[in-house]
Parts: structure tokens; sequence; C-alpha cells
């Protein structure tokens, strides 16, 4: 049985995982080394970058219940996370699930943006 299955985060933690390993395999196919793309930038950014509607607070909560999973590195400043790195587990676990496909992602983060009510 594949250890990365056993993986437990809420539905808004999965959310953002995805779109940061979306984010992670554009990076990649435009050329970009693989340390560069995993880097996902601070709270701040990702929230301006990926997540407008979500509010900071919220972006920042959800990189800490990644971290705490170990998906997602983060180093703090101030008391929120100024960077992030995807962790090679995260790779892992995540192209498990989708197998490197953008399309698979695209289509799963659609599907899971519709059951969260407040996204």
């Amino acid at each position: 049985r594949d250890r990365y299955m056993d993986i437990e985060i809420t539905k808004d933690s999965d959310y953002l995982i995805c779109s940061l390993y979306k984010a992670y395999l554009q990076k990649r196919s435009n050329g970009m080394n693989k340390i560069q793309a995993s880097s996902m930038g601070g709270s701040e950014e990702i929230q301006k970058e990926l997540f407008p509607n979500w509010s900071i607070e919220d972006v920042d909560a959800t990189c800490r219940e990644l971290h705490r999973a170990e998906l997602l590195h983060c180093f703090f400043a101030d008391d929120i996370v100024y960077e992030s790195v995807l962790s090679d587990k995260a790779i892992i676990y995540m192209e498990n699930r989708f197998k490197n496909n953008v399309d698979t992602v695209m289509d799963y983060i659609a599907k899971i943006k519709s059951m969260i009510p407040f996204i």
C-alpha cells in the first residue's frame, strides 16, 4: 500500500496543494529547474497570485496545515509564512495522484473548488 495515500488534510488544504502543484508543473514545463519551480513564496505572494478571494490569514493557516502534513516546507518571519517550498513528499504524493498530468490536476481543482463553499 502506498504510504502517501495516508495523508489526511482538509479540502481547502487539498485545493491549495493541488494549485501549488499545478504552478510547479507549469514552471517546470517552462524550463525552470526543480529547485526554482518548487519555491512558492510566502502567504502574501500565494494569496496575491493564486487565491485573491482568500484572506491572507486563511492562506497562511492553510500553508501551516500543509507544513504540519510535511507537504510544504514553510519558513516564518513576523509570525507569517515568509517563504514556502513544495517538499519532495508533496511532489511524490502529487505525482502518484495525477501522473504529472496538468489536465488531470486542473479537472480535480475545478471539482474540489465546487465542494468548498467559501472559495
